[in-house]
């Protein structure tokens, strides 16, 4: 299935009945599910195929971009300036758009919340990039510590206005963050994703041994004017090599 590296772009999962059908599944299952359906779909293209296109979605080629609200959350497990701006980059290409209103990045490593704070600084860098250039204009973080995030908060010229947690892994919102938040303008939101969004066993169980995700982007289109969710989808990008980087 996999020569060296593969990239996948799902599509509007919300026109997949099979994963639809699903709809009380969390985070993870809808993607294995969907992986399964899109490369089920793939079969026959060759092992050189490099990319693997769900169908294409037409749902939103009549509504004005002005119309739509986008909102994109990056999962990746390396301070990779590289990898972070081809994700990014896929998004805008894949969405077709020059613009993304709201972006969360969720960065998981082995690394302890005290030392992270060196590689969220390189992954800060990239976002602000972006901002500085107009195509992001909410930008965040997912699942961090508080202090972590107080540090970065304080170091970034940009500053995030977003912060996830996860109410699954903390109960109750730590005091400090809430207060935090509430003094600085900082939308503080709750999530439900796994911890991991698409684990070791399942990547290899879909796309074969000696695999590791390099980045995974998900994104969600609403209609403003009725807050309606128009589409979702996954893009992700998959290597495949005898050492992990």
């Amino acid at each position: 299935m996999l020569s060296h590296t593969l990239l996948v772009n799902t599509g509007n999962v919300l026109a997949l009945s099979e994963a639809r059908q699903k709809a009380s599944q969390n985070s993870t299952d809808e993607l294995i599910e969907t992986l399964k359906i899109i490369l089920n779909d793939a079969q026959g293209k060759g092992d050189d195929t490099t990319v693997i296109n769900g169908k294409r979605d037409t749902s939103l080629q009549d509504v004005e971009r002005k119309d739509l609200k986008i909102t994109v959350k990056v999962f990746i497990s390396l301070p990779d300036i590289v990898s972070l701006k081809e994700a990014l980059d896929q998004a805008f290409e894949a969405l077709c758009t020059d613009t993304i209103e709201s972006l969360v990045i969720a960065y998981k490593s082995a690394e302890s919340p005290e030392d992270m704070l060196p590689s969220l600084k390189k992954i800060w860098s990239v976002v602000e990039e972006y901002v500085k250039v107009d195509k992001l204009s909410s930008v965040g973080l997912s699942d961090i510590n508080t202090n972590t995030f107080i540090e970065l908060f304080q170091w970034a010229d940009i500053k995030p206005n977003i912060v996830q947690i996860n109410l699954a892994t903390c109960c109750v919102v730590p005091p400090a963050l809430q207060e935090f938040t509430k003094e600085n303008d900082i939308q503080l939101l709750t999530h439900s994703d796994p911890t991991q969004i698409l684990p070791q066993e399942v990547l290899e169980n879909i796309f074969g041994t000696a695999v590791y995700l390099q980045w995974l982007i998900r994104y969600q289109i609403h209609l403003k004017c009725r807050g309606i969710l128009s589409s979702k989808g996954y893009l992700l990008r998959i290597n495949k090599s005898n050492i992990k980087p």
